[in-house]
C-alpha cells in the first residue's frame, strides 16, 4: 500500500505533535495505598472481647465504645510483601465540640494486651471523685479525648506469634541455688530451643518496637490526628520513647511511666531488675512487713524477715522468691508476701525436722500448725502451707516440658531479641549469673537461659537516635520501682534534653499514674489538657501511706510502727481459691453499685499493668523453672 501526496505532506506535523505530547510513563502503585486508604469499621464490640464480668460496667459506655480492626503491612521496609491486622478498641470523647485528639495507652509487656485498658481507664476516670482537681481533671480528659487501646502485633486479638518445637526443655534447679555445670548447660539449652523455635517461625522478624511504632503511626494517620498523644507504662515507655524519636513531627503529649533506660539497650535495661528486686525486697517490703509483725509473726526487723526468706530450703526458697517478685509490682499485695512467706518458714521446719516424711505425712502434720494468730487466718495460712507442700513437691518430681511460648511470651521475646543486640558470650553470662545468684538470690541466677544471647543474626531493626528535635516527653518514677529501676530511668531523663520527670519518693510499686496524689495527677492531668510540662527537669512528689500504716516510712528506716486495722479486714476476706490466694469481694449495698464499679475499673487498668509488667523479669528468669503464681487478685 502506497502513502498519496498529502500524507507524505503530514507526516512532519504529526511527528512534531507527538515529540509535544509524549505518552504517559504509568506510575507505579504506591505500596502503601491499601494501608492508608483504608477506613476503620469502627462498630459496637463483641461482647466476648470484652469479658463477660465485664458487660454491665461497658454497658455504661454505650456507643461511644468501639472496635475496629486495621491492616497492617507485616514488613513496613517492604510494604507489598504480606499484611497483619491489629485490633483497636476506642471510647470516644464524651464532648466531641472539645475533643483534642486521642489518647494511646500500652500497659507493658513487651507482648502485653492493651485492648481493654482504654474502657477500664474511660469508666474509672469519667465516674471517680471529681471534688478534687485531679478527679475532676481525669473526668475532663474523658471528654475530651478518645482513649484507646491495642491489642500491638503478635498478641490478642491482633495476628498473632507462636513459638514451638517437639523438643523438650529438661527441668530446671533453682538457679540461685544450683550452679553446677548440669544446671547451668540445662539453662543454656532452654534458652537456645527457645530461641530456635521462635526463628523458625517466619513472623517473628517482623514482631518487634519499630514496627508496632509504625503500626501506631497507622493508626494515627487513619484517625485524622496529626500528633499521637500516647500513655505508656514500663515496656510501653520503650515503645513510647521509640515512637517520639522516629515520629518526633507527629509526637502529641506523652507520659512514661515506669521507665526502661529507653536510650540503651534491652540487656542494659534488663541487667538492672536482679540488684534492683533485691534491694527494694530488703529496704522497702521487708522492714514493711516487720511493721505489720503483730500479724505475720516474721519478726519485728526488716533484717529479720529479709532472713526468713533467704534461710528457707530450695526448693521452697525458689516458690516463695518468685511469689515475693510477682507481689511487689503492686503497692496493696505487699502484705501477702508475708502471708505466703509465714506458712512457708513454718513448713520449711516441718521438712527439716522431718528428713523421712513423704508429701502425705506432711500435709497431715501441717494440718496441726499454727500460722497465724487469727483463727481464720490461720485456716487460709493451712491451706497455703498446703498449697507450698504440693509445689514443692511438683518441682522436685518435675518432667521435661515443650520448648513451646504462648503468644505473650513469643511476642515477649521475639521483641526482646529484636529490638537490640544482646551481647552473646555465655561464659560471661554465666560469670555475672554466679555473681547475681549470690548477691542477688531473689531473681538472679538465670540470665544465662535468655533465648536473646543464642539468636542467630542479631536485631532485625535499628533502634532510632535521639533526634535534634526530639519532642518533650513527661516520665513518672517510682523510687523503689523493682522492674524498671531508677537508675534507668534517671540515664532515659538524662540523656534526653527534652525530657521532664516527677520522682515520686519512697514509693516502692511498678509504676504509677494515675496515683491519687494533687503533686503526682495535678501535672500530668494539666498536662493531657493544656499542653504545659513542668517547669523543672526533675520534680519530686511525696509516697503515700503503704497499706495499713498512718504515715509513709522512709527507706532503710527499720523501726516498727503500730498498724491499724485495715490490714486485719484485708486479711479476713483471704482465701484459697483453685491453688491460689484471693481476695473475696465483700457484699455491697445497692447504692454502693457505683463506687463497687469504679473501684472495679481501677483495680483492672491496674492490674493489666502489674500482669503485664510481670514478665519482664522472665528474661532474668530459668525458661524452664516453671513457677506458677501463688496469688490471685480477685475471687472469682
Amino acid at each position: 500500500m502506497k502513502l498519496n501526496r498529502s500524507a507524505l505532506a503530514l507526516l512532519p506535523l504529526t511527528a512534531a505533535l507527538a515529540a509535544c505530547n509524549p505518552t504517559p510513563t504509568p506510575t507505579a502503585p504506591d505500596p502503601m495505598a491499601p494501608f492508608t486508604g483504608q477506613i476503620l469499621g469502627w462498630a459496637a464490640c463483641d461482647a466476648t472481647i470484652l469479658g463477660s464480668d465485664n458487660a454491665a460496667l461497658f454497658s455504661e459506655l454505650g456507643s461511644r465504645l468501639q472496635c475496629a480492626d486495621m491492616t497492617v503491612p507485616q514488613n513496613w521496609a517492604k510494604p507489598d510483601a504480606g499484611r497483619l491486622s491489629v485490633s483497636l478498641i476506642r471510647v470516644t470523647a464524651s464532648d466531641s465540640k472539645q475533643r483534642q485528639g486521642a489518647i494511646f495507652f500500652n500497659p507493658g509487656g513487651p507482648g502485653g494486651d492493651g485492648l481493654t485498658f482504654a474502657p477500664f481507664n474511660a469508666y474509672f476516670w469519667a465516674n471517680g471523685d471529681t471534688s478534687t482537681t485531679r478527679g475532676a481533671n481525669l473526668k475532663k480528659m474523658t471528654e475530651q479525648y478518645d482513649l484507646i487501646g491495642f491489642s500491638p502485633r503478635g498478641v490478642g486479638a491482633s495476628s498473632r506469634l507462636y513459638c514451638g518445637s517437639n523438643e523438650l526443655i529438661d527441668p530446671i534447679n533453682p538457679p540461685a541455688a544450683d550452679r553446677s555445670d548440669a544446671n547451668v548447660k540445662r539453662m543454656i539449652r532452654a534458652g537456645k530451643l527457645v530461641a530456635q523455635a521462635c526463628q523458625k517461625n517466619p513472623l517473628t522478624p517482623f514482631i518487634n518496637t519499630d514496627a508496632t511504632a509504625r503500626d501506631l503511626n497507622l493508626a494515627r494517620q487513619l484517625l485524622g490526628d496529626q500528633k499521637l498523644n500516647y500513655i505508656g507504662y514500663s515496656y510501653g515507655t520503650w515503645l513510647g520513647s521509640w515512637y517520639a524519636k522516629t515520629f518526633p513531627e507527629h509526637t502529641g503529649r506523652m507520659l512514661l511511666d515506669g521507665n526502661m533506660s529507653w536510650n540503651e539497650t534491652m540487656q542494659d535495661a534488663f541487667g538492672l531488675q536482679p540488684a534492683a528486686f533485691e534491694r527494694d525486697f530488703r529496704d522497702s517490703a521487708a522492714p514493711y512487713l516487720a511493721r505489720q509483725n503483730a500479724l505475720l509473726g516474721l519478726g519485728d526487723t526488716g533484717e529479720k524477715v529479709y532472713a526468713a526468706q533467704n534461710a528457707l530450703s530450695e526448693p521452697l526458697r525458689s516458690i516463695t522468691a518468685n511469689n515475693t517478685a510477682g507481689l511487689m509490682y503492686s503497692r496493696d499485695q505487699l502484705l501477702f508476701i508475708g502471708l505466703v512467706l509465714k506458712p512457708a518458714v513454718v513448713v520449711d521446719r516441718l521438712i527439716r525436722m522431718n528428713p523421712n516424711a513423704d508429701l502425705f505425712d506432711l500435709l497431715n502434720l501441717s494440718a496441726q500448725q499454727t500460722y497465724f494468730p487469727d483463727p481464720q487466718l490461720n485456716e487460709t495460712g493451712v491451706q497455703l502451707a498446703q498449697t507450698l507442700l504440693f509445689m514443692r513437691d511438683d518441682l522436685l518430681n518435675a518432667q521435661p516440658g515443650p520448648a513451646e511460648l504462648d503468644s505473650f511470651n513469643s511476642t515477649f521475646t521475639a521483641i526482646t531479641c529484636n529490638d537490640t543486640a544482646w551481647k552473646s558470650d555465655l561464659s560471661a553470662a554465666r560469670a555475672l549469673d554466679d555473681r547475681e545468684a549470690r548477691d542477688y538470690p531473689l531473681i538472679g541466677g538465670a540470665s544465662v537461659s535468655n533465648p536473646c544471647l543464642q539468636w542467630k543474626g542479631g536485631p532485625s531493626v535499628q533502634q532510632p537516635k535521639l533526634p535534634a528535635n526530639m519532642p518533650p516527653v513527661l516520665m513518672l518514677q517510682n523510687e523503689l520501682d523493682p522492674a524498671t529501676p531508677q537508675e534507668g530511668a534517671l540515664r532515659a531523663l538524662n540523656s534526653t534534653p527534652s525530657a521532664k520527670m516527677i520522682f515520686i519518693d519512697d514509693e516502692p510499686q511498678h509504676a504509677a499514674f494515675p496515683y491519687g496524689t494533687d503533686c503526682v495527677d495535678g501535672p500530668i492531668t494539666t498536662y493531657f489538657l493544656n499542653g504545659t510540662l513542668p517547669g523543672e527537669k526533675l520534680s519530686r512528689c511525696a509516697a503515700l501511706p503503704l497499706p495499713g500504716e498512718n504515715a509513709v516510712v522512709p527507706v532503710k528506716t527499720q523501726g516498727v510502727s503500730p498498724m491499724k486495722r485495715a490490714n486485719d479486714t484485708v486479711a479476713k476476706n483471704l482465701k484459697v481459691q483453685n491453688g491460689a490466694l484471693c481476695v473475696a469481694t465483700p457484699t455491697l449495698s445497692a447504692q454502693s453499685l457505683r463506687e463497687q464499679r469504679v473501684s472495679y475499673a481501677r483495680d483492672e487498668a491496674r492490674r493489666i499493668i502489674e500482669r503485664d509488667a510481670q514478665r519482664i523479669f522472665t528474661a532474668q528468669g530459668a525458661y524452664g523453672l516453671q513457677i506458677k503464681p501463688l496469688i490471685m487478685n480477685r475471687c472469682q
